[in-house]
């Protein structure tokens, strides 16, 4: 399914939060899982194309961690954990329930439900404990537990231990996402402030080590576009920037001290000498050096005494 409009225009306001476009792939993630109520194909493409990256690399991130579903199920996501607390009390068999009655992890009949196992959801003392859309029930008995199931199938689960009725799984990943955060315009002024400075953040892939307000470093996410705000190379006129000095502007505009500069730099502060610390210095002289005079010995002194005597 083709990501909307609306979805796109989110996206670029949750990239331009970070200086590294990269940084917003988890949550571009749970944007797409707004949008799709999963993470298609279209959706990784989706990903790749906003953040510079190759879909296998945003493929690989959604398949690793496990609240982001590679396949559709509907509204509402019953996770039952099956760790050895809950597991004894009753965690297990709820879960072998839960896949009975919805014959699979994904119940068929168009209800919505998906089942999954949990690690341990830090809730013992209420164990067994289920999630419905990651909102906490427990402690339940099979029946309460099943009871929940149906209401959850019925898209009418109830209050949860908090008190919080769970909404659908889209609106609960767009929450996960932060788009509705109040404090997004103060990380795009931070990260600002960071492209623009002396010290410029960098990020590592594999080996090699990218500035990211080069104009080159990074052009997809926010570094790239602080780059061009701040350096007069497109984009609005920058404000709260006074107490930058054009110094270091005209320094990030020429691409800064590139990042092999500075490790070299910092390796040759860091290089270790072979002088011990309190060492004095020695003669710098190729040739040998000449030996002290040597003191007579008392043997030589006492000869010399007796010669004396016998003149």
């Amino acid at each position: 399914m083709p990501i909307s409009d609306a979805t796109r225009a989110d996206a670029a306001q949750l990239v331009q939060r970070y200086p590294v476009a990269r940084s917003a792939l988890l949550p571009l993630l749970h944007l797409v899982m707004s949008d799709e109520g999963y993470v298609s194909e279209d959706g990784i493409a989706f990903c790749a194309e906003m953040l510079g990256l190759t879909k296998a690399e945003v493929g690989a991130v959604s398949t690793f961690y496990t609240m982001y579903k590679r396949e559709p199920f509907g509204d509402y996501l019953l996770s039952v954990c099956t760790n050895p607390t809950c597991a004894i009390a009753g965690g297990q068999r709820i879960y072998d329930s839960y896949v009975e009655r919805c014959d699979g992890p994904i119940d068929p009949d168009g209800s919505g439900v998906m089942v999954e196992h949990a690690e341990c959801l830090a809730f013992c003392d209420a164990a067994p404990v289920v999630q419905v859309n990651y909102e906490m029930y427990g402690p339940l008995d099979h029946d309460q537990a099943m009871e929940l199931l149906d209401q959850a199938k019925a898209g009418d689960p109830p209050a949860s231990r908090s008190g919080e009725v769970p909404p659908d799984i889209r609106t609960v990943h767009r929450e996960f996402a932060g788009m509705d955060d109040t404090f997004g315009d103060h990380l795009v002024e931070a990260s600002r402030r960071q492209a623009a400075s002396a010290n410029p953040p960098a990020y590592r892939t594999g080996e090699t080590e990218l500035p990211v307000s080069h104009p080159g470093g990074d052009p997809m996410g926010h570094g790239g576009a602080a780059f061009r705000e701040v350096s007069g190379f497109g984009g609005g006129p920058s404000d709260g920037f006074g107490s930058i000095e054009a110094a270091v502007v005209e320094e990030v505009a020429e691409g800064g001290r590139g990042v092999d500069q500075q490790l070299a730099a910092q390796a040759t502060v860091d290089q270790p000498t072979d002088e011990a610390p309190g060492t004095e210095e020695q003669p710098t002289s190729s040739g040998p050096a000449t030996p002290p005079e040597a003191e007579p010995s008392d043997e030589a002194t006492d000869e010399g005494a007796d010669g004396a005597e016998e003149a």
